[in-house]
């Protein structure tokens, strides 16, 4: 791929991670919808750690985006491909991001009551995965 084609494909990923991150700080500090401040912390760190990893190889296979990585694992979903391609590329900040998947899956689907401390938690691992990919 192009190194300028990446830079831009690269600050766009970022760039909407930003956004997502300043939404769910937004919320954490208007001390509402904390269901809501772990769900845009788990998709800003989707763009964070894609953004840090892709493009790569998995099995001699050139990886541009998540539908690659799903191929190349022989996987059928793109968030337990995403998850792997992390506890692979980022073994630091896996636990953290796993958290923030299953959490906001949680939020999402059973229920949307999520205490302060709990959307601290994902302010705090999002910081995390934050400084991961981008030191």
């Amino acid at each position: 791929m192009d190194l300028v084609i990446k830079k831009i494909i690269v600050s766009k990923k970022k760039s909407h991670g930003q956004r997502n991150q300043k939404l769910s700080e937004d919320l954490l500090n208007g001390k509402i919808y904390y269901d809501w401040v772990i769900t845009t912390a788990f998709y800003s760190a989707i763009h964070f750690v894609e953004d840090k990893i892709l493009p790569c190889k998995i099995i001699s296979i050139e990886c541009k985006n998540i539908t690659d990585v799903k191929s190349a694992y022989k996987m059928n979903g793109r968030h337990s491909s995403r998850e792997r391609l992390v506890f692979s590329h980022l073994p630091k900040i896996a636990a953290q991001y796993k958290w923030l998947d299953d959490t906001s899956r949680y939020s999402r689907y059973i229920t949307y009551k999520v205490t302060s401390a709990q959307a601290n938690k994902a302010k705090q691992y999002l910081a995390e995965i934050y400084a991961e990919c981008y030191k």
